[in-house]
């Protein structure tokens, strides 16, 4: 019986062993050191023509305590290098996006919450991929960027990152 026990108890841990944490669909990119910073992410950097990528539009501030309570923005991409698929459904706030600019390469985006976004993420879409290099155009435009509660203007304070970083370039 003892045998028994043992590789029972040999399963058991290294089951636990594999239990990773599960992983975040947005990968969260670390805090700035100062004011705050908005990133565009794709889960596939590397994807290729016929391939299917989602792009997001993230941010991050270096005071945990400030939440976002309004915004808005532009997705900028070459619509020759990537076509438009849907929007990705946030269910964090009033969240409203503009694709009838998709066609020339701009999705306008925005959002409001009195209390706050939980969600870091401001945008998140599907694209299909149409031509090699497509993330070289992507860039990101944020217009109005306010704290929740206070409507303190922190739009002087965004620094817009240019590089596209990848999901899993990202530590969550």
């Amino acid at each position: 019986m003892l045998p028994l026990r043992s590789i029972a108890m040999a399963v058991v841990l290294a089951g636990a062993a594999c239990a990773d944490e599960p992983t975040r669909p947005d990968p969260v990119p670390p805090p700035p050191d100062q004011g705050v910073n908005a990133y565009v992410i794709a889960d596939n950097l590397h994807a290729v023509p016929g391939q299917t990528v989602t792009i997001s539009v993230i941010v991050r501030s270096a005071d945990a305590s400030v939440k976002v309570g309004s915004y808005t923005g532009r997705l900028h991409f070459s619509a020759a290098a990537l076509q438009y698929k849907a929007e990705t459904a946030i269910n964090d706030g009033l969240r409203v996006a503009n694709p009838n600019g998709a066609g020339t390469g701009e999705i306008r985006f925005a959002g409001a919450s009195a209390t706050g976004f939980a969600n870091l993420t401001l945008y998140s879409a599907t694209f299909t991929v149409k031509a090699s290099g497509w993330a070289r155009d992507l860039s990101l435009q944020m217009e109005e960027l306010s704290a929740a509660r206070s409507l303190v203007n922190l739009s002087p304070h965004v620094q817009v990152q240019r590089a596209v970083l990848a999901a899993d370039q990202v530590k969550p």
